[in-house]
């Protein structure tokens, strides 16, 4: 299996942080570099970390003898925002503005944590700008994107998303009926997601664009276990 190098932005965020334990441990990923507004509290000699507002990485070479994948773990609320515009100007404007400034360093296949119901044409606020965001970073034409669509995420999240509450209730109903694509809707482990996001990143598909759904992440987690 061939080694790579990982970017990741929003590593202080409940996926970023299981992504960023996962990739240390794992022996595939030569290297690590972080993209994020505060230092995460933790060394290693594999990860390097860039600090700035607009989430760049003045300095980052890559070692062109390695894949090099981006990973953007980004959003926000619109508690935690302030506004919609707010809102917006993360969960679309910074992430499509950190998917361009990747490219330009080299990345080829970029991972993003989108949402289950992404749709530019959504009546929610939330769900049109993980559909918008996926429009413009699709258009940016890089060799491979892989949009993950998880549905409501568990784990120590300090604020829960309205959306993943909504997503969580109608879970509880659901749950025993949450067979095939109802089951996309049950609440997923951020560790399931960045353990599904190692996996599409060591074993990326020949697709140029795709979705992955909760179901899809939790079956691609259990196939590597068994390896």
């Amino acid at each position: 299996m061939n080694k790579i190098v990982m970017l990741i932005a929003g590593s202080t965020g409940l996926t970023g942080q299981e992504l960023v334990k996962l990739a240390l441990e794992t022996p595939q990923v030569e290297c690590l570099a972080t993209l994020s507004r505060r230092p995460l509290p933790i060394e290693h000699s594999k990860l390097t970390q860039y600090i700035s507002n607009e989430l760049t990485a003045d300095g980052f070479s890559a070692d062109n003898s390695h894949s090099l994948v981006g990973v953007i773990c980004l959003g926000t609320t619109i508690k935690q925002a302030g506004s919609k515009e707010k809102l917006k100007a993360i969960d679309v404007d910074l992430v499509v503005a950190t998917a361009a400034n990747m490219r330009q360093m080299g990345v080829e296949h970029i991972v993003i944590v989108s949402c289950l119901g992404a749709n530019p044409r959504s009546f929610s606020h939330y769900l049109r700008c993980k559909g918008e965001m996926e429009q413009a970073v699709t258009a940016l034409n890089f060799k491979r994107t892989t949009f993950l669509q998880p549905g409501p995420l568990a784990g120590d999240r300090q604020q829960t998303r309205s959306d993943e509450k909504l997503l969580q209730a109608v879970a509880k109903v659901l749950k025993p009926l949450a067979v095939g694509r109802l089951a996309n809707y049950l609440p997923i482990q951020a560790e399931t997601v960045a353990e599904a996001i190692i996996q599409l990143s060591l074993n990326p598909t020949e697709v140029e664009v795709s979705r992955v759904t909760s179901s899809q992440m939790q079956a691609l987690v259990k196939e590597s276990a068994k390896r």
